[in-house]
């Protein structure tokens, strides 16, 4: 049997603690990332998506996870707040965030928080 990701983590990270470094890595393998032009391919519950994608111009880096990953609300919070700090150690920042709830018939169905990671040019480039 394959095991679905959040399976593997879910064996590995069992405090907030965990969830917060989790996060962090997250954020700034994100945030460090080549931000390049995404083509639209949305499905039909991904609304607040496209309207992301449109806000940043297509421009954006995805942390995406689901919420049955997480034992707890406090372990879904560190695991936000790691996300967030990773993205800003790195100089970019959070452009959208959205949850959308996928039908659980869906191998990773339920709810799905999604982080569009974006990075500001420098007001010295925009000279």
């Amino acid at each position: 049997m394959i095991k679905k990701r959040s399976d593997c983590l879910s064996d590995v990270i069992k405090t907030a603690g965990d969830w917060y470094e989790q996060g962090l890595a997250e954020g700034t393998q994100a945030g460090g990332s080549e931000i390049e032009v995404r083509i639209p391919d949305f499905g039909p519950l991904e609304d607040a998506l496209a309207m992301g994608h449109a806000v940043l111009n297509g421009r954006y880096a995805t942390v995406r996870r689901r919420q049955a990953d997480f034992r707890s609300f406090e372990d879904l919070q560190a695991w936000l707040g790691g996300v967030v700090g990773g993205i800003e150690s790195v100089g970019a920042r959070v452009g959208f965030q959205t949850t959308i709830e996928y039908p659980n018939t869906k191998s990773d169905g339920g709810a799905v928080t999604f982080i569009l990671v974006v990075r500001d040019a420098c007001p010295e480039a925009q000279h």
